[in-house]
């Protein structure tokens, strides 16, 4: 029961922490004047759902204390901070025992004592003993075996930061700038079930070339100007497709921590059809009805917690979901950032359509 109580309350302290987005019509009421110093900006919003509508007009009602930076913020702030300043005199072999070895009910990594600071700093400066294609996945990402045998993915740079993703939530090639900025945005929200994330540059010639397995060199190609170029091997990697190193001769890309634990694979039941044809959740806000049918209280917090980060980041791409010790784990986080000025709402579905289903099942 304290479990349950405490899972409850986090789901509610995200839904605070997020309240000028998804602070909804039915915890609100609209007695009060709207506040001429909060003007929720024009995005493009599909209003034909009465509950987007709802949300969006809603949201200058907002009390004033939820405009104000909370002060009992600055010392969460601070120690947060303090972890990611590291020495830099590590040993990088003790790191990656320390993160092996590791074993918690409450987070996927050590966080304490300045450890997250430590992983990233292994990450980005640990050499590399292996360049080869990753076995699965649908976009073009690299597994890195670096010193002292640990595994590192590392999704390349295919967008400069202020491109802007044009169509559908789950449209382009993954961002990996959204893979780190998910990461750092986790650690915030004392979301612990996230692979540490760091951008790293590495060389073609000097990094990769020396140590490519023959596979991966199969999946390179020189470009008109005679740059060495990758492909890769995935399910949707094309040779007329390649990432390409800078002027410098370097790749830029999201080095991410991989994590050898034994995940549970779940198909999500807010999964998108990736075609014109409506899922069922998108045309029934009764939805949740059967999902809460199939899956325990904890499962359905756990994926409303989830949804509510996706919906920062703009993440709509979440088909399925890992688990590890009944906790979701935040994996394969680039499909976020596409595009800044449009909010779907969609992605709040467990949310707003598993609410009152939870609050029914505690009365």
């Amino acid at each position: 029961m304290m479990s349950m109580n405490y899972a409850f309350g986090f789901s509610l302290f995200l839904l605070v922490l997020v309240a000028l987005n998804i602070y909804f019509f039915y915890t609100l009421n609209t007695v009060g004047a709207r506040s001429p110093k909060f003007n929720v900006p024009s995005m493009k919003l599909d209003l034909t759902s009465s509950v987007f509508k709802d949300i969006y007009d809603y949201l200058n009602y907002l009390p004033s204390n939820y405009k104000i930076k909370n002060p009992k913020f600055l010392p969460i702030q601070n120690n947060l901070l303090a972890s990611f300043n590291s020495s830099h005199n590590i040993n990088n072999q003790d790191v990656w025992s320390e993160t092996e070895n590791w074993s918690s009910e409450e987070s996927l990594f050590p966080h304490t004592n300045g450890a997250p600071g430590r992983i990233l700093q292994a990450i980005q400066t640990s050499q590399i003993a292996l360049v080869d294609n990753a076995p699965k996945g649908t976009q073009l990402k690299l597994l890195l075996l670096l010193e002292g045998k640990q595994k590192i993915y590392f999704k390349p740079k295919r967008y400069d930061l202020d491109h802007v993703i044009i169509g559908n939530i789950y449209g382009g090639f993954d961002r990996h700038n959204s893979e780190v900025f998910a990461y750092y945005l986790a650690m915030v929200l004392n979301f612990r079930w996230i692979p540490p994330s760091v951008i790293r540059r590495i060389h073609i010639h000097k990094d990769i070339m020396p140590v490519a397995t023959a596979g991966l060199k199969r999946t390179m190609v020189k470009n008109e100007s005679g740059s060495l170029c990758i492909y890769g091997k995935c399910f949707y990697c094309k040779v007329n497709e390649t990432v390409c190193p800078d002027s410098k001769g370097e790749i830029e890309g999201a080095a991410i921590l991989y994590l050898d634990r034994q995940f549970k694979i779940h198909k999500s039941p807010w999964k998108r059809s990736y075609s014109t044809k409506k899922m069922e959740w998108e045309t029934d806000n009764d939805f949740c009805k059967k999902v809460k049918g199939a899956l325990s209280t904890k499962r359905l917090l756990n994926l409303i917690d989830v949804a509510i980060f996706d919906f920062l980041i703009q993440n709509g791409d979440r088909h399925r979901y890992e688990v590890y010790k009944d906790q979701i784990v935040l994996l394969d986080n680039g499909k976020g950032l596409g595009n800044a000025m449009v909010d779907e709402l969609d992605i709040l579905a467990p949310l707003y359509q598993c609410y009152y289903q939870l609050q029914l099942g505690r009365n």
